[in-house]
């Protein structure tokens, strides 16, 4: 086997170095540089970026582009040139939008080469040197101590009181105590091999002797690499996009039915093929929301800049609304539902009392709470750094700061005159100090219950239980007890009996502020929540308990039990649908579940900190790393960051999204309510032996200007309240229901009749067919600012303000009324658009037209709401819950 292939756990010490054919002196500098050029530098492979270019022409890439290219081109063809500028600069409008918003750096990849650190300590000819990480080849012999990072995969030699911080990697969010002694067996997932370390991670306490096996993209750190790159070109798009693609579609395929059966009517019809390629520019133009493209980035990056005073920063601009439809979160636990930090937060004392964190930091004085927590001090090995700040293990720290919240003199307690220590290792189980203090000379022990109670005279079963039940509620439990320092000779080792034990503290990485009450809005807001770590799956059981999930034992299933998706998908899937907490797994598996959610009807969300995480953000619908405590490998690959590393942040994150998905589909309603009222007015005029009713210049003008101007204000619409008081609806997943035609088609049929009629009566009047199309124009504009009216809030009539009221769509309306005044009557756009002043009375005609529209709609939506509230009524009487929750 080479060395890539090989289970380097599975082997003793001295095998690892007989197969990689070294020994301890480390290898010579012939045999390294033979080796760098047979494996490669100790660098991850980079991607390969794209050019602004392509990511340009990329933009091109939808069935409407293809239908406006062609219209643009058949407008040269037969020389009309403003029609060809105007559908080209709209072209390259939308692409240019799209562009900026995609040329963003890969910054996955760049992060986790940045995570290998650039020097590391070798052994080569039996002389120790500094050696740069790249030049590392398996077979090094590497020399680790506290503070180092890790620089390859390597098999440990010796190992004295090693911990490594692996929390970015695994998810474990305690130091792991690392052994050399342990040969395990080859099925030992990552998290459990303690006789490795690996590439990304850092040594916190000890040293240690290691033999290199294996480096760059061979290592656990390439594999994630390898994983990541995978995850991006297998990953699903953004909701959101998935949706406007379906949608984009259809009306391609509408418009080209359309233009093929027209076209070949009028040919039927003897027509010559200057008007039918007219026509068909006329359809195209009419049936393609032109400025769907722009209002909906307005409503995104709008939603964007709402999200970011709530510490969501937004990646991905199409992300926004996909939070909003969501309807599973899957979190990782270290670092995002906790912090990341040891803490002691429970507290047993021999006479069986149990006290809290929040009861010593409120409550009184208490002796034997003090007494407790000045053994903490004492038997600590952290230091104080110049400027006061304390550096040490984390279980030291935590101890420190549970003796400063007790009253202790934190610096009193470092100072203290340590005449004999015994420092903790994992072989020992324990750690004991005899130290002055006060008037007396102490003994003082921590360590595993277990290990300290046979220390204690009169301790027994009943001590141990008391530890137990700490143990239980998912607490690292640590037995404390002190003694009277011995006159007699010897070690202090050899005088550790009949001590008295002090108590227990009960360490744990605590929950972040305000994640409980986050998970129960999700749950009200109708969206799961599941917890996906590399952490013990006690450790996590007890989290998801203190968050309020409704979980027990049947509710865990870890890494192992899952197996592999590739084994057996169907089966896989079997065991993740239905789980909330999946423990010690592993990047891969991550990723699998995330599919198994996707593949099960989910729309995941994948929130995540750490290196591990980063397949799974990137697989994800909407990948959400954090800001503060998240590696740049996490926030590279994620859709969202949250600032403030709250879990909580997300809840609003979710709020917003689903403001910016109704203020999505009212810009998509407008926009496809006006356009099939154009195609109507096409069709019915065409049918009646009628001209065109408006030129493509003209429909241009109506669906990028005035059009544009209003359906962008929609995209400013701050929601009514109650996003949060009802699940996410599963029609969502499309932009247009049954509903939304409802809504829609009334209004664009009643506008339908009255424009023809209108174009139909100017011309009996024998008016020019100009003079017509321009009082249709105007029409049409009055018919668009009517039916925004009526749709600005889909649960309230027109007439009624609500408090959140969109002001900036009033805004529109004014601006729209000037341009088309404008267009009416500045001479260059006269004669751009073949516009006139109209008189005053049609102007009135065109009100009272408006207020028949606007009045069908409102009957087509109270017609909905009354539906809706009937529906809710049958579902109440049947004991069924609501779809909406309290309004």
């Amino acid at each position: 086997m080479t060395a890539e292939d090989r289970a380097w756990h599975a082997m003793s010490a001295a095998e690892a170095l007989d197969a990689l054919g070294v020994d301890r002196h480390g290898l010579s500098e012939g045999e390294a540089n033979a080796r760098l050029e047979r494996h490669g530098p100790n660098r991850l492979p980079e991607a390969r970026m794209v050019g602004p270019a392509q990511v340009f022409l990329r933009q091109f890439r939808s069935p409407l582009i293809y239908l406006l290219l062609v219209a643009g081109v058949l407008s040269l063809v037969i020389g009309d040139r403003w029609d060809a500028t105007f559908i080209f600069g709209v072209l390259i409008l939308n692409a240019s939008i799209g562009a900026f918003q995609e040329l963003k750096a890969d910054a996955s990849a760049r992060a986790l080469r940045s995570l290998v650190p650039q020097i590391a300590r070798l052994r080569r000819s039996g002389v120790t040197r500094d050696v740069a990480s790249e030049d590392i080849v398996p077979g090094d012999i590497v020399e680790l101590e506290s503070g180092m990072s890790v620089t390859a995969d390597m098999r440990l030699i010796e190992a004295i009181g090693l911990e490594a911080d692996e929390s970015t990697f695994t998810g474990e969010s305690m130091p792991v105590a690392k052994r050399a002694s342990e040969n395990l067996g080859i099925d030992t997932p990552v998290a459990d091999r303690t006789n490795m370390v690996h590439a990304g991670t850092s040594v916190v306490e000890g040293r240690a002797l290691a033999v290199v096996t294996q480096t760059g993209s061979q290592s656990q750190l390439g594999d994630i690499d390898l994983t990541l790159a995978e995850a991006g070109r297998s990953a699903g798009a953004i909701p959101l996009i998935r949706r406007m693609n379906v949608l984009a579609r259809q009306i391609a395929l509408i418009a080209v039915i359309l233009i093929v059966v027209l076209g070949t009517m009028l040919a039927l019809e003897g027509q010559g093929w200057r008007e039918i390629v007219l026509l068909a520019i006329a359809l195209a133009v009419a049936a393609i929301p032109e400025g769907l493209p722009v209002a909906v980035t307005v409503a995104l990056s709008a939603a964007a800049s709402r999200m970011a005073r709530r510490n969501v920063i937004v990646r991905a601009l199409p992300a926004v609304e996909g939070l909003g439809a969501c309807t599973m979160i899957a979190s990782d636990k270290t670092g995002t539902l906790t912090v990341n930090r040891l803490t002691v937060e429970r507290v047993v004392l021999p006479d069986g009392r149990s006290i809290a964190r929040a009861d010593w930091q409120t409550g009184g004085a208490d002796h034997a709470l003090a007494e407790l927590a000045a053994a903490a001090g004492l038997c600590n090995e952290a230091q104080l750094r110049e400027h006061g700040s304390p550096v040490g293990d984390a279980v030291d720290l935590a101890l420190l700061d549970f003796a400063r919240e007790n009253g202790g003199d934190v610096e009193r307690l470092i100072a203290a005159d340590r005449l004999s220590i015994v420092p903790y290792e994992p072989a020992l189980r324990y750690a004991a100090v005899e130290a002055d203090w006060g008037e007396e000379t102490r003994t003082v022990v921590k360590g595993a219950p277990e290990t300290v109670l046979p220390m204690c005279g009169g301790s027994g079963a009943d001590e141990q239980g008391l530890a137990d039940r700490l143990a239980g509620e998912g607490f690292r439990v640590l037995a404390l007890a002190r003694g009277q320092a011995q006159t007699g000779g010897g070690s202090i080792r050899d005088h550790l009996r009949n001590l008295e034990l002090l108590g227990f503290v009960g360490l744990t990485d605590p929950l972040r502020h305000g994640v409980v009450e986050a998970v129960a809005k999700c749950h009200e807001a109708g969206i799961g929540v599941v917890m996906i770590t590399g952490d013990h799956p006690a450790t996590a059981l007890a989290i998801a308990r203190q968050l309020g999930m409704d979980v027990d034992e049947a509710s865990v299933i870890t890494g192992r039990e899952l197996g592999s998706r590739n084994g057996d998908e169907e089966a896989f899937a079997e065991r993740v649908v239905g789980r909330q907490i999946f423990a010690r797994t592993e990047p891969a598996q991550k990723l699998a579940i995330v599919r198994a959610l996707e593949e099960a009807g989910q729309i995941v969300a994948v929130t995540g900190d750490g290196v591990n995480d980063a397949p799974a953000l990137r697989m994800a619908d909407i990948g959400i790393a954090m800001g503060r405590s998240g590696t740049d490998v996490a926030r590279g690959a994620a859709d969202l960051v949250l600032a403030d590393d709250n879990f909580a942040t997300i809840v609003a994150g979710v709020e917003e999204g689903r403001v910016t998905f109704a203020n999505i589909r009212k810009i998509v309603l407008f926009m496809l309510a006006t356009g099939a009222a154009e195609i109507l007015m096409f069709l019915l005029a065409l049918s009646l032996g009628l001209a065109m009713p408006l030129t493509p210049v003209q429909l241009l003008w109506l669906n990028l200007v005035t059009n544009g101007v209003l359906d962008v204000t929609l995209g400013f619409g701050k929601g009514d309240g109650d996003e949060l008081q009802h699940p996410p609806q599963r029609k969502l997943a499309s932009l247009i229901d049954r509903d939304a035609l409802i809504l829609m088609f009334p209004g664009a049929a009643l506008m339908t009749v009255i424009a023809v009629w209108v174009l139909h009566d100017r011309l009996a009047l024998d008016m020019p067919i100009e003079d017509a199309r321009n009082h249709v124009l105007v029409m049409v504009v009055t018919f668009q600012i009517a039916f925004l009216l009526s749709i600005r809030n889909l649960k309230l009539p027109f007439w009624r303000w609500h408090a959140p009221e969109n002001g900036w769509m009033f805004v529109g309306m004014a601006v729209a009324i000037l341009l088309q005044i404008a267009a009416m009557t500045v001479p260059a756009l006269q004669s751009l658009l073949d516009t006139a002043p109209v008189e005053s009375s049609f102007l009135w005609l065109c009100a009272g037209a408006a207020l028949a529209v606007l009045l069908v709609t409102e009957i087509a939506k109270w017609w909905l709401i009354r539906m809706e509230r009937a529906t809710e009524e049958a579902m109440h009487f049947a004991g069924a819950p609501s779809i909406r929750g309290n309004r």
